[in-house]
């Protein structure tokens, strides 16, 4: 299971075209435009190329402007917003077909000592006692045509135990929230910067999805649209995505068209990691 890995680690170094500006290959997941994901991902690899090396990436905010093209690969050029006694932030223009489809603010700081606390983590049981993703979803792609069968059934990069599994193609009512637990299919370097930039990547697969939960919706069923408008993550603390790690997501709105998530990423030892946050597009037309 390490080439999945090792593909995404490799999509997310980037070529150097000059010092503020980087190229990334996309990467086609089957879906109707490029993964979120990786974008965030790789533009937090070239933010990270740029800011000061005493610096730790702390959050990040995206704004998704325009779909991109997973058949085309991606400019990222960044911007030193201000540079401080203690923090830096940069801004990166995401870039295809001379247009911008994402700006992304990413804020680095100096290690430094302070006050902690944190949430508890839920109570929810261990992975093994949750679906198999990667599993029910190849099960899934038997009857799909190809090549979409392909992208389904294609191993992945992430292990992913989830409670709740949604049909994309023809959703169940489900309540508002969803727990996954993940962790690296292989053997992920151990630096922090890769392991952010693989909790960026994978941080993107549940969030906008959970508002979908209650309305018995899939995102790939026939007239949904579904897209993410913005997409933040706060990292507080040092992980090891070698190890399971759980996602719990609640979506506490959807109004407008839109759908609002927010979840807490914690170690098995219930470490709180990070918090994320996301609003996307929810819309169904008959």
């Amino acid at each position: 299971m390490q080439s999945s890995l090792d593909h995404l680690i490799e999509l997310l170094k980037l070529e150097k075209i000059d010092d503020l500006i980087f190229r990334g290959e996309s990467q086609d997941l089957g879906l109707r435009q490029v993964f979120g994901g990786q974008v965030v991902a790789q533009a937090l690899s070239a933010a990270m190329q740029v800011a000061p090396k005493d610096r730790i990436l702390h959050s990040c905010h995206a704004y998704f402007l325009a779909p991109g093209e997973s058949q085309y690969p991606i400019i990222y050029d960044v911007e030193t917003l201000r540079e401080g006694r203690n923090f830096s932030a940069l801004r990166v223009k995401a870039i295809q077909h001379n247009e911008v489809i994402c700006h992304i603010t990413a804020s680095f700081q100096m290690n430094e000592e302070g006050f902690e606390h944190q949430s508890t983590m839920p109570d929810v049981g261990q992975p093994e006692s949750f679906l198999d993703e990667n599993m029910m979803i190849q099960k899934m792609a038997v009857n799909l045509p190809s090549p979409l069968k392909e992208k389904f059934v294609v191993e992945r990069p992430f292990e992913m135990r989830t409670k709740y599994l949604n049909n994309p193609f023809k959703g169940m009512k489900l309540p508002a929230e969803q727990y996954s637990w993940f962790k690296t299919q292989g053997k992920a370097p151990l630096d922090l910067p890769t392991q952010q930039c693989l909790l960026a990547y994978f941080s993107d697969f549940h969030c906008i999805l959970t508002a979908l939960h209650p309305h018995e919706k899939g995102f790939l069923q026939q007239g949904m649209k579904v897209a993410t408008i913005d997409h933040s993550i706060w990292f507080h603390r040092p992980f090891d995505l070698n190890h399971w790690h759980l996602h719990a997501i609640e979506s506490n709105n959807a109004f407008g068209g839109r759908g609002l998530a927010r979840g807490q990423i914690f170690s098995q030892e219930g470490k709180l990691i990070a918090t994320t946050q996301q609003e996307g597009l929810i819309r169904y037309q008959k």
